[in-house]
């Protein structure tokens, strides 16, 4: 598999991992020194990760669909659409930016939200 099909292949298995509330399966896609940017801060590292994914992304039930996405050498950009049963008629969108390494890993994952309410 080249680098944009593992970018791909990447991306799509966060968005099952995070629907199936999978946190190691989460993880192992993840770069020992990876990065994420996200609206509530910059996550550096596995035990970042696990606190932020683990502490938070894991006790919501939100349920994620991609919607659109380009891929190209070590990047997979995809627009993904959450839906949460607490506001199932207010999805919420988000672009996430997926770099991986030379083995594939996720190296860096920038998340961008649209709509999305912080308070």
């Amino acid at each position: 598999m080249n680098l944009t099909e593992q970018a791909r292949a990447a991306a799509h298995s966060y968005v099952d991992a995070i629907n199936n509330k999978n946190l190691q399966q989460l993880l192992a896609l993840f770069a020992a020194d990876a990065e994420l940017v996200h609206p509530f801060g910059v996550f550096s590292g596995k035990a970042k990760l696990e606190e932020f994914y683990g502490g938070l992304v894991m006790l919501a039930d939100t349920r994620l669909t991609v919607a659109r996405e380009s891929a190209e050498n070590r990047i997979c950009c995809v627009e993904v659409v959450g839906v949460s049963p607490q506001a199932p008629d207010k999805p919420q969108y988000a672009i996430d930016l997926f770099e991986v390494n030379a083995q594939g890993l996720v190296q860096n994952l920038s998340i961008y939200y649209r709509n999305f309410d912080l308070k």
